[in-house]
């Protein structure tokens, strides 16, 4: 194979990976300064003084080091890493399987992998796990070595659901990639079953109450301090962590319907317009069941937190796989020209300010923002 073969084999992990080195180069500059109080404090959630819904991997990398040098630096090369090999898998895919050019649109939807780079604070958040799982599975479809892939894919999926709980939620995806590409009657429902029921069996009995995740959040707080770093306890993720389920929608209802519902009405047509590639393809729409059912999956989501750009994102990723995995329809010249529209039509915050505007700029806008973007790489 050529040099020129192979470049072309990797364009889609080249084009991510180059889109997202201004974006790693913003992560390791955060950590640099003493992190994020949500990008960075969100993975140093610990089970340390007892159970919390998102405490898995925090646990793990604060039991590796104590010193908060080398425990950013950790955070920002396994993150980091993370995203290569979400990448690499998604590179993968996209070759073992003839796509069109609304695979390439899928790809760089402002909903889909273009979402961190318009906003960079929905990036680094503990859904790239799920992604990595869903991935993995979705990779061993095709490969002599799909007993490790499914292995590697449980074993992430595992570490994802106990780290944070929006992970739950990208089940629906995997059953449907188990339903449409492996034997129906798989073990694989069970097994990837096993760390969602196990989740949830342990939120119930171990649940604490208010004031008791007040003390849990305070004792971890302390412990951030005794290693330098306290200014993670600023507001941020440590002050949605001592909320509970009644709590959460009680604040989503009051910041609808109350304070931002013209803003929040923008998030149904955001997400209409991420859905709007599929259109042009025919063969495509028998995949809306399933769409649906994942979509209908997600609704608790859009209950119980106001993120709504970032759970449109991972919807869009979860389309996005089935996508690449199916049959399509032939490339043609109109979905050539969306393909050069698309990633500028449109940018949606991960929460509380979706952007959309009506005017012709707009669009220049998004084009000379990325611009902007690819100018930051070195």
């Amino acid at each position: 194979m050529t040099l020129i073969n192979r470049i072309k084999n990797q364009k889609i992990f080249l084009v991510l990976f180059t889109l997202y080195i201004p974006l790693f180069r913003y992560f390791i500059s955060l950590n640099n300064s003493g992190g994020h109080t949500f990008m960075t404090a969100d993975w140093l959630v610990n089970y340390n003084y007892g159970f919390v819904k998102r405490g898995l991997f925090g646990t793990i990398i604060l039991s590796v080091t104590r010193d908060k040098d080398i425990l950013l630096d950790l955070l920002s090369f396994s993150l980091i890493l993370i995203y290569i090999l979400i990448f690499f898998l998604l590179n993968k895919i996209y070759n073992s399987k003839k796509q069109n050019y609304i695979s390439v649109v899928l790809i760089l939807s402002p909903a889909a992998f273009l979402f961190p780079i318009y906003d960079s604070q929905g990036s680094f958040r503990k859904e790239i796990l799920g992604f990595l799982a869903i991935l993995l599975l979705a990779s061993s479809i095709k490969t002599s070595a799909k007993k490790t892939y499914i292995f590697m894919s449980l074993l992430i999926y595992s570490l994802a659901v106990f780290s944070h709980s929006v992970n739950v939620f990208l089940i629906t995806t995997i059953f449907v990639l188990i339903y449409v590409f492996f034997d129906r009657k798989s073990i694989l429902y069970i097994l990837f079953s096993i760390p969602v029921v196990s989740y949830l069996f342990l939120y119930y009995l171990f649940s604490s109450s208010e004031q008791e995740l007040y003390v849990i959040r305070d004792n971890i707080c302390n412990d951030l301090f005794l290693i330098g770093l306290q200014n993670l306890c600023g507001y941020g993720t440590f002050d949605f962590l001592v909320w509970d389920v009644n709590a959460n929608f009680l604040l989503v209802q009051n910041y609808i319907i109350n304070e931002n519902r013209n803003q929040y009405y923008f998030y149904f047509i955001l997400f209409f317009l991420s859905i709007i590639p599929y259109i042009f393809d025919t063969k495509s729409l028998k995949l809306f069941k399933y769409y649906l059912f994942i979509s209908i999956s997600f609704i608790p989501l859009f209950l119980y937190a106001y993120d709504w750009g970032r759970w449109i994102y991972i919807m869009s990723f979860c389309y996005l796989i089935i996508y690449l995995l199916s049959d399509k329809s032939p490339k043609n010249v109109l979905t050539l020209i969306l393909l050069f529209i698309y990633p500028f039509l449109y940018r949606m915050e991960h929460c509380c300010k979706p952007m959309i505007h009506f005017e012709d700029n707009f669009v220049y806008e998004n084009v000379f923002y990325i611009l902007e973007v690819l100018k930051n790489i070195t």
